[in-house]
């Protein structure tokens, strides 16, 4: 049996020249607004991060690649290995223990068919888990699997004795968000896995409000599975996500999708000169995360861009990021203590999000923010505001002259 020029190359040598240089980082000074292009004042990283000039370049770096040569980029030349190292860096893991998926919902979706949840083997997760994740939830409860969602108590907060009761003898998985898109909430992860580990359960984190916004140490945490695209708090684009997968958890997998991704070796039987034998051919599937889990190619201009992001964010360092934001949110929440609306982020939490439940929240607010240039995230009856590293005190004191003013 031969190797394939397919098989050979499925990961890739590392980033074109261009491209690695493009990815070149600096540590930034923070606040960081120099490095940012964008007008106005922009408070919704939590919906998707304004690309940096160190990201973009390498996005620009990648799309001169390719209209130079249409092969410049291939198997052979892409930034997946340099992307994925990066963000094995960032959150304490091993690269090898990563695959690449086109979203953080993907992912998602994935960890439950591999784990086949299902009748038997059912799901506890939190009402203030990602909505689009809570709806695989109601399928599989649909399909006769026993799924079991906490409500968050007073203040947004999700009691880990609600988690630890919803545990039953059937349940396979814990699926929670690390922070809480909708409210903020942040779990303490290590925690939140010893008690799922106790009882039998493993542990999926969507990490997509976290990384990059916060320290995340995966190895550390005990966390059997994370997933986190690109496009937020890692400072990226669309259309790429980093899946992982503790490496003793793997024997618990099933493949669910098969692509080229995945073939370690492979030898024809039905054109010329090929030796005899079945005309499907004879082929061999790697184990490692990414052979389990990638399947075609994956958006090599995101990554481009994310390993690019990436190194911008560990040369900085998270510490850094966090340390910076921290002071903003605490300026916002004490400026909106008499405000009428019910605080949903519970205080003193690590994560990067401040939201608040407003009546009418989008009716009253976008025209006004709109007017003064301001960008958060609204909702019917909530508001969600979420700093990074470009932001300053004058941009909360002029959201909050927006909110106390409409």
């Amino acid at each position: 049996m031969e190797f394939s020029r397919r098989s050979l190359l499925a990961t890739g040598t590392g980033l074109l020249p261009a491209i690695a240089a493009a990815g070149a980082a600096a540590p930034a000074a923070v606040p960081d607004r120099a490095r940012f292009r964008f007008a106005g004042t922009y408070l919704d990283a939590a919906f998707t991060h304004p690309l940096s000039d160190i990201a973009a370049t390498a996005g620009e770096a990648y799309l001169a690649a390719r209209a130079r040569d249409p092969q410049a980029v291939g198997p052979a030349h892409n930034a997946r290995r340099a992307a994925v190292a990066a963000f094995a860096r960032l959150v304490n893991v091993d690269a090898a223990d990563i695959a690449v998926v086109p979203s953080t919902m993907d992912g998602e979706n994935l960890v439950n068919l591999a784990l086949r949840t299902g009748p038997g083997a059912g799901v506890v997760t939190d009402a203030g888990h990602y909505d689009a994740s809570l709806a695989i939830y109601g399928e599989l409860a649909k399909r006769g699997a026993p799924v079991a969602v906490a409500r968050p108590r007073e203040g947004g907060r999700i009691d880990l004795a609600d988690i630890k009761a919803a545990i039953g003898r059937e349940t396979r998985l814990l699926a929670v968000s690390l922070v809480s898109g909708s409210t903020g909430f942040t779990y303490d992860l290590a925690e939140l896995c010893a008690i799922a580990h106790a009882h039998g359960a493993l542990v999926y984190a969507d990490i997509i409000q976290a990384a990059g916004a916060m320290p995340v140490d995966l190895r550390a945490s005990g966390v059997d599975f994370a997933c986190c695209g690109t496009y937020k708090w890692l400072m990226g684009d669309f259309g790429a996500a980093f899946l992982y997968v503790r490496p003793d958890r793997r024997d618990r997998l099933h493949r669910v999708e098969v692509g080229w991704r995945q073939i370690r070796a492979r030898q024809g039987h039905a054109l010329p000169f090929e030796p005899p034998g079945p005309a499907i051919g004879d082929y061999a599937l790697g184990e490692d995360t990414a052979a389990l889990f990638e399947v075609s190619t994956p958006a090599w201009g995101a990554l481009a861009i994310a390993a690019a992001s990436i190194e911008a964010i560990l040369a900085t360092g998270v510490e850094r990021i966090a340390l910076q934001r921290a002071p903003l949110i605490a300026r916002l929440r004490d400026a909106l203590a008499g405000w009428d609306a019910i605080p949903l982020t519970p205080p003193r939490g690590a994560g990067p999000i401040l939201a608040y439940a407003v009546k009418d929240a989008a009716r009253r607010f976008d025209a006004p923010l709109k007017a003064a240039g301001v960008t958060i995230s609204t909702y019917d009856d909530r508001i969600r505001v979420s700093p990074s590293v470009y932001n300053t005190p004058a941009d909360i004191d002029r959201l909050v002259a927006v909110l106390l003013n409409a």
